[in-house]
């Protein structure tokens, strides 16, 4: 009678559950976005997130701050920080440095 390496056996089979997982999570990425906008948890919609980064950044005259410390100051994630950040200087109501830092349009 042959044993088998009871190390060996669940290698394979946490390798072999492994690649099912990742089967099974790649069909499913139809959607990019991981939960609604607007929920309990998730990030607030278009309209409030502009109000937010404007109110935000006339309130405090003088604010300066890179892509990472927006995101974590507004509470979004790093992309749809820099997506929503480009697209108020591309519209005139933010600018942003040579160095990368958002600061307000005067």
């Amino acid at each position: 009678m042959l044993l088998e390496d009871p190390m060996s056996v669940n290698a394979h089979n946490q390798s072999t559950r492994g690649s099912e997982n990742t089967a099974t999570s790649l069909s499913h990425r139809t959607e990019r976005r991981r939960s609604p906008r607007g929920g309990v948890n998730a990030e607030p919609e278009r309209v409030h997130l502009v109000a937010l980064i404007l109110d935000t950044y006339a309130e405090m005259p003088g604010l300066s701050l890179h892509l990472r410390q927006a995101a974590r100051l507004f509470g979004l994630r790093d992309r749809t920080c820099e997506v929503v950040l480009n697209d108020l200087v591309r519209d005139g109501r933010l600018r942003q440095s040579k160095d990368g830092q958002y600061r307000g349009a005067k």
